[in-house]
This record gives C-alpha cells, sequence and structure tokens, in this order.
C-alpha cells in the first residue's frame, strides 16, 4: 500500500505493557495504527483489516494523491 502512496512517510515503532508511548495514545489494542500530520492524529485503526489501513494513509496523502 505504501508504494502506491511515496508521499506517506512510514514509521514502525514497538512499544509494549507499561511503556509510556502508548499509553499516551491511549492504546488498549494492538494492532492499533496512528496516523499522523503535522504532530496530530488524523485517523486511529484498532485491529484494521486492509480497507481501514488504505483509507488511514489515503487521509494523510490528500484528496489528490
Amino acid at each position: 500500500m505504501l508504494a502506491k502512496l511515496p508521499q506517506v512517510r512510514h514509521i514502525n515503532i514497538e512499544d509494549g505493557p507499561g511503556r509510556p508511548l502508548g499509553r499516551s495514545f491511549q492504546v488498549k489494542l494492538w494492532p492499533t495504527f496512528v496516523f499522523m500530520r503535522d504532530g496530530k492524529v488524523i485517523k486511529e485503526a484498532v485491529r484494521p483489516n486492509a480497507g481501514e489501513i488504505w483509507e488511514g494513509l489515503e487521509s494523510l496523502a490528500g484528496p489528490n494523491h
């Protein structure tokens, strides 16, 4: 999916129980995808299917991707 949207940057961050990153985003279930632009959450997807991931990526890419 990312190959179709080269303007979207992917950062894979691993977190776990008791670590501050997941708690700061109120993550309770894994995997949780947090789609952010300029430090602001645009969309979140908890245990997403492929369609939900694509929607999140499109929301970052903008309407004219």
